[in-house]
C-alpha cells in the first residue's frame, strides 16, 4: 500500500474516531454466559462496536485506532458507560462482564467512571459488575496493578481474566491476581472434542478452579461436539455462537440448546455412575479373591 493511501486512511480514522467519541456513537451488544450444568444465564458480556458501515465498525479496528491516537481512556469510558446504561433489563442475580485494559484499570480516572452513585442510578450494584481484564497490553507492574485490583474488590466488584491461554493471559497473571473467573481462550476450545491435549489442559483448569473457588468459563463454543466435551470435562460455564450470538437485547439461550445441555449432563452423570459401579465391583472382586 502506497504512503499517500495509508496516510489518507489514517486521517479518515482520526476523523471517524473523533465523531464516535463526540456523538457517543457506540453500539453495545450482549452475549449470554451460560451455566453448562443447567443452561441458566449467569450473566452477559458487554461487547462494543462502532457504527454500522463505519470504517471502525469492528472492535479490533476501533480500539486499535484509539490506541494509535491515545484515546483508549476516552473510548473505554464511553463503552463502559453505555454498557451499563443499556443493561437496564439485567436481573439482580445476573452478572455484567465489562472488558477493561489493565493499563486503563489502574488509572485514577477509571474509578470516577464507576462510582456507586452512577451504578445505583442505573439499578446495578457493584456486586453485579465483573471487570474482565483483556490484557491487550502486558501487566508490567503487578504490585501497582494488584493495589488497584484490591481497591475494587473491596468495593464488591469481581475480576475475570479474559483469553486465558492466549497472549499475555498466562499462569503468572492468574497467580498474581487470583481472579474470581477464568475465561479460556477460544483457540483452546476450538475442536477440543478431537484434541486430547486440549482436553488435558481444560481438566487441569477445572481442578484448579475446584481447589481455589475460581469459576472456569469456556469462550467461543461453536459446535455441539465442543459443548458436549466441555460438559463432560466439568467446565462450569460457557459462551459462544452455538449457545447464543451477541444481541442488543439481553436474551438467554433457546430451549433447543438448553435441552442439549441437559442431555449431555445426563449422559455425563450416567457415565460417572457406571464408572463408579465398575470400580466398586473390581475392588469387591479383589477383596473376595484375597479372602479365598
Amino acid at each position: 500500500m502506497s504512503k499517500p493511501i495509508l496516510q489518507l486512511e489514517e486521517s479518515e480514522e482520526v476523523i471517524e474516531l473523533e465523531n464516535i467519541l463526540q456523538n457517543e456513537d457506540i453500539i453495545t451488544v450482549y452475549q449470554p454466559i451460560v451455566s453448562l450444568i443447567n443452561g441458566n444465564t449467569i450473566g452477559y458480556e458487554a461487547l462494543s462496536r462502532g457504527p454500522h458501515k463505519s470504517t471502525l465498525q469492528y472492535p479490533d479496528k476501533l480500539f486499535e485506532a484509539a490506541r494509535n491516537q491515545n484515546k483508549t481512556w476516552e473510548l473505554e469510558l464511553l463503552c463502559r458507560v453505555k454498557a451499563i446504561q443499556r443493561a437496564k433489563n439485567i436481573k439482580e442475580d445476573e452478572l455484567l462482564f465489562i472488558n477493561v485494559d489493565p493499563y486503563i484499570f489502574r488509572d485514577e480516572k477509571f474509578e470516577k467512571g464507576l462510582t456507586k452513585e452512577f451504578l445505583s442510578k442505573h439499578n446495578i450494584s457493584s456486586q453485579n459488575i465483573i471487570f474482565e481484564i483483556t490484557e491487550k497490553t502486558a501487566i508490567e507492574d503487578y504490585y501497582t496493578f494488584k493495589k488497584a485490583l484490591n481497591n475494587y474488590i473491596d468495593q464488591g466488584f469481581k475480576i475475570a481474566i479474559d483469553d486465558t491461554g492466549a497472549g499475555y493471559s498466562g499462569l503468572k497473571t492468574i497467580s498474581e491476581t487470583r481472579p474470581h473467573f477464568i475465561k479460556i481462550d477460544m483457540d483452546i476450545i476450538r475442536d477440543i472434542n478431537r484434541d486430547t491435549f486440549k482436553q488435558a489442559l481444560i481438566e487441569a483448569f477445572v481442578k484448579l478452579s475446584s481447589a481455589t473457588n475460581m469459576i472456569v468459563i469456556a469462550e467461543g463454543i461453536e459446535t455441539e461436539e465442543e459443548l458436549a466435551t466441555l460438559i463432560n470435562l466439568g467446565v462450569y460455564a460457557g459462551q459462544g455462537y452455538f449457545l447464543s450470538r451477541p444481541d442488543s437485547k439481553m436474551k438467554g439461550i433457546c430451549d433447543e440448546v438448553r435441552e442439549k445441555i441437559h442431555k449431555y449432563n445426563k449422559l455425563k452423570n450416567r457415565s460417572h455412575r457406571s464408572r463408579r459401579f465398575y470400580i466398586h465391583n473390581r475392588r469387591s472382586s479383589r477383596r473376595l479373591y484375597k479372602a479365598l
